[in-house]
């Protein structure tokens, strides 16, 4: 169904467009659209790129032939700018604070901020005790109905049977155990399912480890995210490397929303607004991975900890906000819906996620904070008036490490707007007796590994990349835990 054909239908009328059962053809366009009929909502007519009045100061076509296409700017930094289906562009100049100052950066408007320190009721915490019975349950029930998604009750949630192959490689300095863990899915609560979901990982710990070993779990796939590469990260720190193929469980796509995973407990069915989405399920199977190593010796249980880059950045925020048996988190790059302030406009906005490609990543009722707050303006946008962010989801993992980073050519994922979810989440930390982020400066300098708190944080000069930060990431962890090696 055409977007333009969507935008005609009177509110009032859009349930009556959608079956009341998803078909087996469903697309990703039909699912969002679905949600967003549930929701009562409308993309908003927008006017041609060239005619728009809120377009950045300085943006022009990358292709002067496709103006409906990317645009860029004069910024010399690759920006990516584009105009999300609620009529919000990127904006690239930032505050004299920010990484980037420039001349329009008044298009970032202001917010009120969030204090995680203050109960709804106008109630401040003071003691740990009012943060773990009041506040903390708080944020998450606002967390997961409002933003990342409600997980499934262990009565709804299939039961994992595990099956291991087990064998050897690597060289005399780095030998390995390799583990193919596959978790074979219960689907008797809907058998006709149309995917079967599977949890799959590869796991490899030290041959000649003196005792068992921590692991990261890395989300990903095994093309994207080799176990090669990480396994040279973690071995010669004294770690074991677990890359989960997080796809098979449930897919990086909206189509697969009435299946696999999240089709198995809704039946195949609609979700609905609180329901979780594609991160959240990855969460849940991290989650199950970990019920695993509980039962392997080679695993220090203990000592589990989630990394992933980009939307697996996201998904591991998610995990370790969720999963309080993580005992450490590196969320790469996660950007918007992940690690940066939602609330920040610049770079990625929420909004760029409502399109059909992305939008399955969140419970569907993040849609409606996007757009502007009053119909005819341009700011401030909805997220105003959500109750919670990124550094309200940072704050759930308190007080265990979390390192997060950003790229100076990764303007996309605003590594300044993550560098304020972690200065947000601080004073959680700080109540709870550990540290937070502990920064040198009012902003992050260039290579400086910010490592000294509980919560992490590295600027580096590259890219969208988690590379060049794994040796501040393992330097982060020693401070936590002593690693044998």
């Amino acid at each position: 169904m055409a977007l333009i054909a969507f935008n005609l239908v009177a509110v009032g009328s859009l349930h009556a467009q959608f079956p009341a059962f998803p078909p087996v053809t469903v697309t990703s366009l039909q699912d969002r659209d679905q949600m967003l009929s549930q929701l009562g909502l409308l993309f908003p007519s927008l006017p041609e790129k060239t005619a728009d009045p809120h377009k950045p100061a300085g943006a022009y076509p990358r292709d002067p032939k496709n103006i409906s296409g990317d645009w860029t700017d004069s910024l010399g930094m690759g920006n990516t700018i584009t105009v999300s289906g609620w009529g919000l562009w990127n904006n690239y100049s930032d505050r004299w604070a920010g990484l980037f100052p420039g001349r329009d950066s008044s298009r970032i408007g202001s917010y009120s901020p969030i204090d995680l320190l203050k109960m709804n009721n106008g109630q401040t915490i003071t003691t740990e005790n009012d943060w773990w019975t009041k506040r903390r349950p708080e944020i998450y029930k606002e967390v997961t109905e409002e933003f990342w998604g409600v997980i499934p009750p262990d009565s709804i949630l299939p039961n994992v049977t595990w099956s291991v192959v087990t064998t050897m490689g690597g060289t005399e300095s780095s030998a390995y155990i390799q583990k193919t863990i596959t978790g074979s899915m219960d689907i008797s609560r809907y058998p006709a399912v149309r995917n079967r979901p599977v949890i799959s990982a590869i796991l490899r710990t030290p041959v000649n480890a003196p005792q068992s070993v921590p692991v990261m779990i890395v989300i990903g796939n095994p093309f994207w995210t080799p176990i090669d590469t990480y396994w040279g990260y973690c071995h010669p720190n004294g770690w074991g490397a677990c890359i989960f193929d997080c796809g098979l469980l449930q897919p990086d796509n909206g189509a697969g929303l009435t299946s696999y995973l999240i089709g198995l407990c809704n039946k195949g069915n609609w979700r609905k607004p609180a329901d979780w989405g594609t991160l959240g399920a990855w969460s849940w199977g991290v989650s199950k991975l970990i019920d695993y190593f509980q039962t392997d010796s080679t695993v220090n249980a203990n000592q589990i900890g989630v990394t992933g880059h980009s939307r697996w950045g996201k998904a591991a925020l998610v995990a370790m906000a969720y999963e309080p048996r993580l005992a450490i988190a590196f969320p790469s790059c996660g950007g918007s819906l992940g690690t940066k302030m939602n609330r920040r406009h610049w770079g990625q906005d929420m909004e760029n996620s409502s399109w059909e490609r992305e939008y399955h990543w969140m419970a569907g009722a993040f849609l409606k904070w996007g757009g502007s707050l009053t119909p005819g303006t341009y700011l401030p946008r909805k997220i105003e008036l959500c109750p919670v962010d990124a550094h309200s989801l940072l704050s759930l993992c308190a007080p265990r490490p979390v390192f997060m980073n950003g790229g100076q050519g990764d303007t996309w994922t605003d590594p300044y707007g993550i560098f304020l979810t972690a200065i947000g989440a601080t004073p959680v930390y700080q109540l709870l007796g550990k540290q937070g982020l502990v920064p040198s400066a009012a902003k992050p300098l260039v290579d400086v590994a910010y490592i000294s708190g509980d919560i992490g944080y590295r600027y580096h000069h590259e890219g969208h990349t988690d590379a060049p930060d794994w040796p501040a990431f393992f330097q982060f962890a020693s401070h936590h835990f002593l690693i044998s090696k």
